[in-house]
């Protein structure tokens, strides 16, 4: 009997435990993410295409 109240908490250690890492896990996502989509829109802002829309970096030839 006496394992049993050793079980319980030992069980309750290993729960919190998995927890934690699975919080760790996506908090340490989160700032990829972001970060990705940042360069995508810094890339459709200042990108190539935009540039080349531009009128004050025309030629006239």
């Amino acid at each position: 009997m006496l394992w049993l109240w050793l079980l319980l908490p030992a069980g309750l250690i290993i729960l919190s435990v998995h927890f934690e890492q699975k919080r760790r896990e996506q908090t340490r996502l989160v700032p990829v993410i972001d970060e990705q989509k940042a360069m995508e829109e810094i890339y459709r802002s200042e990108g190539a295409a935009a540039k080349s829309a531009d009128p004050t970096n025309m030629k006239n030839f």
